[in-house]
């Protein structure tokens, strides 16, 4: 069975998607057959992870980022060529070459609007500048991370530009901007189009919690990492915090904070995989499980960021 992951949206909520990516491949779940795809800040980890950027070294990137914004007197309308900067400070020389090597699909998505309306999952990069423009294609939330509504991308050899928009506007609400990997041009290169054809399973990544964003494509829990919501139930109060990182600059304690929840959701997913990779039943589990343990076949990963504090 192929299983790809599916990153949401979510502005400066970036470290957590850095946080589960790190987690993953940790945890022998994220290797370079998977399949990956992700809108705007889902966008930015999938493209840094698959080029091979270490996920703490992405995450400076996002810290210098805020502090930049900050120092300019906001996120709002600034982030987008901050972002621009970044990315050609933090991926390789031949990113664009690293990922159309990848065994597995890699999938920025974006929305066109002219000159055809439709939402596109581009899957290969012709030079690393188209592949930064893909990134910031799928970035471009109207009067958020640029103060325009769209933006306009003149390719080589186009006589006209393409207006684009942000990859939260290629899916349903039900998929709150998480990418659908039926959406990849022609990504077996013989014409075939359906999610089935690229994978077998979507597991979708979301920055909010599922369920109070409505995230209902992943019909089953297992299909699911995000945060949970909060234990005192105070579900206003939690997403307007996590509202407020998303938009506005955030210290560096609050992004490294951000990096350990995505990463200990990660963990806690890749560990019921994991159980449920050992046998049908509790008993069969218990018992394959602990039989591994023994032979040393199983040790679980962690994700550490000691060294960023």
């Amino acid at each position: 069975m192929v299983v790809g992951f599916s990153l949401s949206p979510g502005g400066l909520l970036l470290p957590y998607h850095l946080g589960v990516l790190a987690a993953l491949r940790e945890s022998g779940r994220l290797d370079k057959t998977v399949p990956i795809a992700g809108s705007s800040a889902g966008a930015i980890a999938t493209a840094a992870h698959a080029a091979g950027v270490p996920e703490t070294e992405t995450l400076e990137g996002t810290i210098r980022v805020s502090d930049r914004c900050a120092s300019m007197g906001g996120a709002r309308g600034r982030l987008l060529g901050c972002l621009r900067d970044e990315l050609d400070n933090v991926l390789p020389h031949d990113a664009h070459r690293i990922i159309n090597a990848r065994p597995g699909l890699v999938g920025l998505a974006h929305r066109e609007i002219w000159p055809e309306n439709r939402p596109v999952l581009e899957t290969s990069f012709g030079t690393r500048e188209c592949l930064i423009d893909a990134v910031l294609d799928s970035s471009t939330f109207p009067f958020f991370s640029t103060n325009w509504p769209v933006r306009l991308v003149r390719r080589r050899g186009e006589d006209l530009p393409r207006v684009v928009v942000d990859g939260f506007f290629t899916v349903p609400r039900n998929r709150y901007g998480c990418p659908d990997f039926g959406h990849a041009i022609d990504p077996l290169g013989d014409g075939a189009s359906t999610e089935t054809s690229v994978v077998d399973r979507t597991v979708t990544v979301s920055v909010l919690p599922h369920d109070i964003v409505g995230l209902t494509a992943s019909t089953d829990e297992r299909d699911r990492i995000s945060p949970s919501r909060r234990e005192d139930g105070d579900t206003a109060g939690q997403m307007s915090e996590l509202i407020r990182l998303a938009t506005q600059p955030s210290s560096r304690e609050e992004l490294i904070a951000l990096y350990e929840g995505g990463a200990a959701d990660a963990e806690r997913w890749a560990r019921k995989e994991e159980a449920r990779d050992f046998g049908t039943t509790t008993e069969e589990r218990r018992a394959n499980f602990v039989e591994a343990l023994r032979e040393g076949q199983y040790e679980m990963g962690r994700t550490r960021t000691d060294d960023l504090r």
